[in-house]
């Protein structure tokens, strides 16, 4: 949408947008957020917005950046928050604040928000944490148990009464139903309106009408009713124009109260006819309101004037603002730092009023600080500004704050300066990764090298900092579009052989093994310290309880032994919650080495302290065994075990993470691929080939070899992706890895794999292979030849590959392929219907269900601020009902919100790439797949982007989860209605 001064804004999902009402301009006011539905302002010109997905209100500061789905920051952190707590709920319509005094005081400045969902209305009391507004819950303003009571807005009316616009529907909209759907009211609406009765019994309400006369409107400016006051305003304005200013200037200097006063000076500052004189008396005034909008009126004056190119005299507005900046009032403080970041007068010295509020802000006043580090923020990003305070010598305080805003300055001067400070100051390594990236980005090229060079010798002893550090290098120049320079090859090169070269051989004696059809096959395996029932704390165990939480499963391998007659061992850990029986998940098994006989097992003791075990394996032993350790709870509590002190030491306990080291493998492996360093091959094919490394470590050294010279190591690959003992997590990295090379040969090993591999791997090879143009038709003449089943053609993910990747006729062809067969959707209908039918209320256990909704759900989706936001963010997702849920979980793409649908990429090389759209960085489209993991595409590699109509959201939940623990899920589901407990 354009403007016509030519100023142009996208629109998409969230934002807020500000616009003249002739046309001639439109902007962004703030960025970010999901679905802002209804603002706000109070007396004190702060606006507020009701959000759908996100935080339900916000105070909005100007452009300020909100959270969104996966939309990034603008460098300086997303501005920050105002609710004390969640109201567990997403469906929030229209706010209002109630400014006006007919009303009790516990009322005044409190914020009335419609729950659509619960059919409430919410009230938030605000209270004063400096210039910031905290919400405190209150309340609920209006309940009722009418199902069809839909409060979408919210308003004070110009009488003092709060009218409520009722959708009055049962269906709420959206996606629920069809469109078409008769069950959707499309010709009634209800409007409430509440007034406050008096102990009279006499309702307090103004008169509706307004003055029609000049001096009419000016009293009614006097009003303590907002609305009111707002309405006169805007008659005066549009009816009386500059022929009211002469009133106004008078009316001014005997002003009734401060409500007057405040909006006679905003009218004249619209009429062009405001005085030094006026500007600088209310910015005087001893009434903080007063002070406040005219700190807001000279932001407006510096902005009109960055807009006219200097045509406005700014120099009132200049001094009202610097001096506002020392008021004792925050929110003035907080009103003349936003003024000051527009004020951009090289050598003014606005820097330095700024560092020195930064220096004086709480911690507990966010708003202000977030407004302090944006204005300082606006004023660096403009060269002159930052060279001339380069100019200067500053305290490390200052600098400190300097760095601070500087990822949100895309200019080279930022990049230096970020650069400098990273070799002058000690920065904590998550922060100095930041800092290198946005260096990377925009510091002069010829100073990358150096980066480089201060990276290496600042960490030279520590490998693991030195990776993150260089990722963080690489990520800044890919979203640059810059290669690497010699120098940075030449550290990632040393880099790689340093994450080989640091192995502990007695780490590498134990190898994990992802479990099948678990969200999350990452590594859980490190290594602790952990107390023994008698009395040794020192000693080191092997466990499955990181520090991220207990839902990571795996199943870790020792090398192969001889087995003795007699072996010890302590173990720790859990197998489900105290009070239930024991699941049998997680276990300490030995087993023959050959055929994978169980020799013996023991489970865990359900203990946090280490309880001693003795096997009697005289009958086995000589024979050569496994020490196999199986986690395999998701769970989020009692779902971890430890083994440690083996006597005698058949299995030694290492000094390192097993999964330390498999990452290290991993990052050792992507870097060769992507530096092409053939100097690595020896190294990544010994990985490969060892069955008893760690399996995300030997995909990724397949990937990398294959990069390097695919036709000398696919004849590694091929035996392992077509061996029926791995796990087909596994077997599918090595097809995704194969499916990259797009060639001939690795088309051929794809297809053979085809022919044995169980279904679940036939899907996900399928859907590889019909990723680029010759894949897909490489799949459909296989499945013709009569060499793959045709309903791998129904799959939903190898018909989106399919249709982007287009093969000649392959609508057709699939049409021809698929005849006969019976629809998909039949299954999944029946299997819908089963799981509604069999649901057992009684029987399910929320609790149980808390804990799968953790394993299968929490990666992508939010509920309670808990969880990640890749899908939609389910609180209140219980007042969807039993067979929506159903719905939902079983078929998926049934309801897709176009914002949650998965974006198919063609690449140039005729490779496609999916996943769920969430940003651009510069130079690169990121996407989110169904695991959560952000991926990157560069833009210049895209020749095309198509939309699917699928979910980014798994199918088959209907095998992931068994009848009982679906039950379990729905209930965990039911019970997040978003209502009070007895609502």
């Amino acid at each position: 949408v354009k403007g016509r001064d030519g100023n142009e804004v996208h629109l998409n999902s969230g934002n807020t947008y500000r616009m003249r009402l002739d046309g001639s301009r439109i902007e962004h006011y703030t960025h970010g957020q999901v679905n802002p539905f209804g603002l706000a302002f109070d007396e004190l010109g702060n606006l507020f917005s009701s959000d759908c997905h996100s935080e339900p209100i916000y105070q909005l500061l100007a452009g300020g950046t909100y959270p969104s789905f996966g939309k990034p920051h603008d460098g300086l952190g997303f501005a920050p928050t105002m609710m004390e707590k969640s109201r567990g709920t997403t469906a929030i319509d229209g706010i209002s604040c109630y400014a006006d005094d007919l009303w009790p005081a516990e009322f005044r400045g409190n914020l009335f928000i419609g729950d659509v969902l619960a059919s409430r209305v919410l009230r938030e009391r605000t209270v004063d944490a400096g210039s910031t507004k905290v919400g405190k819950a209150a309340p609920d303003f209006v309940t009722t148990d009418d199902p069809w009571f839909r409060p979408v807005d919210t308003q004070l009316g110009p009488d003092g009464a709060l009218y409520i616009a009722d959708f009055y529907n049962r269906i709420i909209g959206h996606y629920e139903v069809p469109l078409s759907h008769p069950g959707r009211d499309r010709e009634r609406g209800r409007i409430w309106r509440v007034v406050y009765k008096g102990a009279d019994g006499k309702a307090g309400l103004r008169p509706l009408a307004l003055a029609g006369d000049l001096d009419g409107l000016i009293q009614e400016l006097a009003s303590p009713n907002l609305t009111r006051r707002m309405l006169a305003m805007n008659a005066i304005f549009d009816r009386f124009g500059k022929d009211a200013a002469p009133k106004l200037a008078r009316a001014f200097d005997v002003f009734q109260n401060e409500f007057q006063q405040v909006h006679i000076l905003w009218l004249l500052h619209r009429l062009d006819a405001i005085t030094p004189k006026q500007l600088r008396a209310a910015a005087t005034s001893k009434v903080a309101l007063a002070r406040a909008h005219a700190q807001r009126i000279a932001a407006d004056t510096l902005y009109q004037s960055s807009l006219r190119g200097k045509m406005v005299d700014t120099a009132i507005a200049h001094q009202v603002a610097t001096e506002g900046v020392k008021d004792r009032d925050p929110l003035v403080q907080r009103c003349a730092a936003e003024a000051l970041g527009m004020d951009v007068l090289p050598g003014s010295g606005i820097p330095r009023l700024l560092l020195d509020l930064r220096a004086r802000v709480t911690a507990a006043d966010t708003h202000l600080l977030y407004v302090v580090r944006k204005a300082l923020r606006d004023q660096l990003k403009h060269e002159r500004v930052f060279q001339a305070v380069l100019a200067e010598q500053w305290s490390e305080r200052d600098e400190r704050a300097m760095a601070d805003v500087c990822p949100g300055i895309t200019n080279s001067s930022a990049g230096s300066f970020l650069l400098a400070f990273a070799q002058k100051y000690p920065v904590e390594r998550a922060t100095l990764g930041e800092y290198l990236k946005h260096a990377a980005r925009y510091a002069p090229a010829d100073a990358l090298d150096a980066l480089g060079a201060f990276a290496r010798e600042k960490f030279a002893n520590d490998t693991d900092a030195q990776l993150a550090l260089f990722k963080s290098v690489q990520q800044g120049l890919a979203q640059r579009g810059t290669p690497l320079s010699p120098g940075l090859k030449s550290w990632g090169a040393e880099l790689v052989g340093q994450l080989l070269a640091a192995v502990d051989d007695t780490a590498l004696a134990w190898a994990n093994t992802p479990l099948d059809g678990v969200k999350d096959p990452a590594n859980p395996w490190f290594v602790q310290k952990r107390v023994s029932a008698d009395g040794d704390k020192t000693s080191t165990f092997l466990c499955s309880l990181p520090p991220g939480g207990e839902a990571l499963t795996g199943v870790l391998r020792s090398k192969p032994f001889t087995i003795p007659a007699k072996l010890t061992f302590w173990v720790a850990g859990h197998d489900g919650f105290p009070d239930k029986p024991a699941q049998k998940k997680n276990v300490v098994r030995l087993r023959l080495a050959d055929t994978k006989e169980i020799c013996a097992e023991t489970w865990p003791p359900r203990n946090d302290t280490a309880q001693k075990v003795t096997w009697d394996l005289s009958q086995h032993a000589g024979k050569s065994g496994v020490i196999e350790v199986t986690d395999g709870d998701t769970g989020g509590a009692y779902a971890w075990l430890a083994v440690g002190r083996f006597e005698p030491p058949v299995a030694t306990v290492p000094q390192a993470d097993p999964s330390g080291i498999a990452q290290r493998q991993v990052a050792a492996a992507d870097l060769a691929g992507k530096l092409r360093l053939a100097s690595a091959e020896s190294r990544l094919a010994a990985i490969l080939k060892n069955q008893t490394a760690d399996a995300d470590a030997r995909a990724a050294s397949a990937r990398a070899l294959l990069a390097l010279n695919a036709k000398g190591h696919l004849a590694s690959v091929t035996p392992i992706l077509n061996d029926a003992t791995a796990s087909v997590t596994f077997r599918d990295k090595l097809g995704q890895a194969l499916a990259e090379q797009n060639s001939a040969e690795t088309r051929a090993v794809l297809v053979e794999a085809l022919r044995a591999a169980p279904q679940r791997l036939q899907v996900k090879l399928a859907a590889a292979l019909a990723g680029s143009t010759a894949g897909a038709e490489t799949l459909l003449q296989t499945v013709a030849d009569g060499q793959a089943s045709p309903r791998l053609l129904l799959e939903r993910a190898v018909k989106d590959k399919l249709a982007a990747a287009k093969p000649a006729n392959a609508a057709a062809r699939v049409e021809r392929l698929t005849k006969g067969l019976s629809p998909v959707s039949g299954d999944v209908e029946k299997l819908i219907e089963q799981r509604r039918a069999a649901y057992p209320s009684a029987k399910a256990s929320a609790t149980e269900g808390a804990a799968l909704y953790t394993k299968n759900c929490a990666v992508c989706h939010s509920l309670g601020g808990q969880g990640a936001n890749v899908g939609p963010q389910l609180d209140g997702i219980g007042l969807r009902g039993l067979e929506r849920l159903c719905e939902d979980l079983l078929d998926p793409n049934r309801n897709v919100d176009r914002a949650f649908r998965n974006s198919l990429f063609v690449l140039k090389d005729g490779d496609v790439t999916s996943g769920l759209f969430r940003r651009e960085e510069g130079e690169l489209l990121v996407l989110a797949d169904s695991t959560g993991k952000e991926i990157t595409v560069p833009k210049k590699d895209v020749q095309e982007r198509r939309e699917s109509d699928t979910s980014l959201m798994p199918e088959n939940f209907g095998e992931i989860l068994s009848p009982a623990d679906f039950n379990h899920l729905m209930a965990f589901l039911l019970s997040k209605s978003g209502k009070p407990a007895g609502q």
